[in-house]
């Protein structure tokens, strides 16, 4: 709830026989917005010191009478919010004098709206800091909104949550449970009207939506005003490659949107149609936004510019300058939210004259072999990076930084101490971060991962592709989706991206090749 308040100090001269005396008058104007059977108590003016000789509360606006014989005898205005069938403005003007003739004016305006339950899951880590962001400005504008969390990598505290007024649900298999969706059911049944936000993955929505979708579908209260799509990371781009020269997508997805409607309604149990069409027609049956990691990738892949105007307005670019708009506050309770230490990384950076340059880890990626035997490749990528006799040094000494993977586990503990010298960033914290707070390294190189979305090329050194059941050497790294992909975006060219198994053995401090 938001109040504004303007005060009006106007002086009008006055002659009194015994003395001079310049009464004033004191205008007010309230603007708030409430909801529906909410409490409102009004004060039109600090009144510790006045003794008011006449006063009164007249309302001039509003299909309902909302001033009762008390209120209207009572200098403070205490009143409830109608139960409505939709928004209006209600209007009250206070007008009062005091002993010394001073007259004091309020104008008051009440926007009764309908009570909000806002709803965000996701597993992964960039779409939880886009919905994390969404909180923070939501909260100034909408502080007593209600707002439910499921979230897999941020974990807000108690203190945190209810200055958010945020209540957070567990994840099932990394999806929406029953658990929230009978909390959002008990909202609805609560409440004669609710708006609810809806926030996700795009790449896991369907899965993530369709049970409170299904839930809400019940209730002639609920709408659903808008739901808000973020990307995954790189799942959705291998998928739209591999999607891209599919015949009749068109036809596909008009198809897929009638089987999403049939799913929602509970004509049918299961969705029938492809996997791109139950994350791309959203837009179809809601006011729905798909924040895009690189929207351009829709214009630059010809095949896919069907697709591109399928979305239409509800194509947007993903933004990451959320961070620099808050207010000082806002920024200090988002850093405390995620775990960042700015200032500390900013004087690691300091410590020396020596640009910086951040390796990025990853995980087990496909194999046999115990999870030792992945740092051990990791340590041979960052030897290759800062040793002058191996052909993929970065050419001029660097102080080096580690940002592990946040499932890295033991790979990551293994890999700081093979290297006494290198400063860890901890794994928990996103790197998409270091991009919002202006703290991204002078270069950076790594491991593949969706984080090189975000990074300008300029700062990339190079990529490692890995292991998996179709990648085995460079040349087939090069064909996967996701390089060819990267490099049809130009996050990457053909000459950096490299293969963790070509790369020169460097344990005696030569690198040499295998």
């Amino acid at each position: 709830m938001k109040k504004f308040l303007f005060l009006t100090l106007i002086l009008l001269t006055a002659c009194n026989n015994s003395e001079d005396y310049t009464p004033s008058i004191y205008k007010l104007d309230i603007n708030q917005t409430v909801t529906d059977e909410e409490n409102v108590n009004l004060e039109p003016t600090n009144q510790s010191n006045i003794i008011f000789t006449k006063y009164s509360w007249v309302q001039t606006c509003g299909t309902q009478q909302l001033l009762t014989t008390q209120n209207k005898e009572s200098i403070s205005l205490s009143i409830m919010a109608p139960r409505l069938e939709k928004d209006e403005k209600y209007c009250f003007d206070f007008n009062g004098v005091n002993n010394k003739g001073d007259e004091y004016t309020t104008k008051v305006i009440l926007n009764v709206v309908s009570p909000s339950l806002e709803v965000y899951v996701d597993h992964a880590s960039l779409p939880t800091l886009q919905q994390l962001m969404d909180i923070i400005k939501s909260e100034e504008k909408n502080p007593t909104t209600q707002r439910y969390i499921s979230w897999g990598r941020i974990h807000p505290t108690i203190e945190q949550m209810k200055e958010l007024n945020i209540t957070s649900f567990v994840l099932g298999s990394n999806h929406t449970t029953s658990e929230l969706v009978q909390a959002i059911v008990k909202q609805a049944q609560t409440k004669h009207r609710l708006n609810v936000k809806l926030s996700s993955n795009t790449a896991h929505s369907y899965y993530n939506l369709i049970p409170i979708l299904k839930a809400l579908n019940t209730f002639n209260n609920v709408t659903v005003t808008n739901i808000d799509l973020y990307d995954d990371g790189s799942a959705e781009y291998v998928n739209l490659y591999n999607w891209k020269n599919t015949e009749n997508k068109i036809y596909n997805l008009q198809l897929g949107k009638a089987s999403l409607e049939d799913v929602i309604s509970g004509v049918t149990e299961n969705f029938s149609g492809s996997a791109m069409a139950s994350i791309y027609n959203w837009q179809q049956l809601y006011s729905t936004k798909y924040h895009f990691l690189r929207k351009d990738y829709l214009t630059l892949e010809p095949s896919l510019h069907e697709l591109r105007d399928y979305l239409g307005d509800s194509l947007k670019q993903m933004q990451w300058d959320g961070f620099k708009k808050f207010d000082v506050k806002q920024k200090e309770l988002f850093l405390s939210i995620v775990g960042f230490d700015k200032q500390k990384l900013q004087n690691e950076y300091n410590s020396s004259d020596l640009p910086n340059f951040v390796f990025t880890g990853t995980t087990v990626w496909a194999g046999n072999h115990e999870r030792e035997y992945y740092a051990k490749q990791q340590i041979n990528v960052i030897d290759n990076a800062i040793n002058e006799s191996s052909p993929y040094y970065l050419g001029k000494s660097y102080d080096l930084f580690f940002k592990g993977h946040p499932g890295g586990g033991i790979i990551n503990t293994l890999i700081m101490q093979n290297f006494p010298k290198m400063i860890d960033i901890p794994a928990k914290i996103s790197f998409e971060v270091l991009m919002m707070t202006d703290m991204l390294p002078d270069a950076v190189a790594g491991m593949a991962s969706s984080l090189y979305f975000t990074i300008p090329p300029e700062k990339i050194k190079f990529i490692v592709f890995t292991s998996s059941d179709t990648i085995t050497d460079r040349e087939t790294a090069l064909q996967s989706p996701l390089v060819q992909v990267m490099i049809k975006l130009g996050i990457v060219k053909e000459e950096n991206v490299l293969f963790w198994a070509d790369l020169p053995n460097c344990e005696t401090g030569i690198c040499i090749a295998a």
